[in-house]
């Protein structure tokens, strides 16, 4: 189970790909986590050892690539028929 920085940066950087195309900014990570610039070099620098990001280029953030997008020891739990009962009530 990733630390909650890590975890946190994580899913920033998740959501942001995903929603607005490109990478957040370290001023935006400084806004979205409420941490310091060196705390989140850090928890990058944890979730690419831990090889969650690729980051070759440290110069930016933009430079960062997403391996995994979520956590891997987080368990997803659906109950049955969970995703069919849409589909059927609605």
């Amino acid at each position: 189970m990733l630390p909650d920085i890590e975890r946190k940066l994580l899913r920033i950087l998740y959501n942001y790909s995903a929603g607005r195309r490109r990478m957040p900014t370290m001023k935006e990570l400084e806004i979205k986590t409420g941490r310091s610039v060196a705390d989140i070099k850090a928890g990058l620098l944890a979730l690419e050892q831990d090889n969650y990001i690729a980051w070759d280029n440290k110069s930016d953030t933009r430079h960062i690539m997403i391996i995994e997008g979520w956590d891997r020891d987080q368990k997803i739990v659906t109950p049955p028929g969970a995703a069919n009962r849409y589909y059927t009530e609605y």
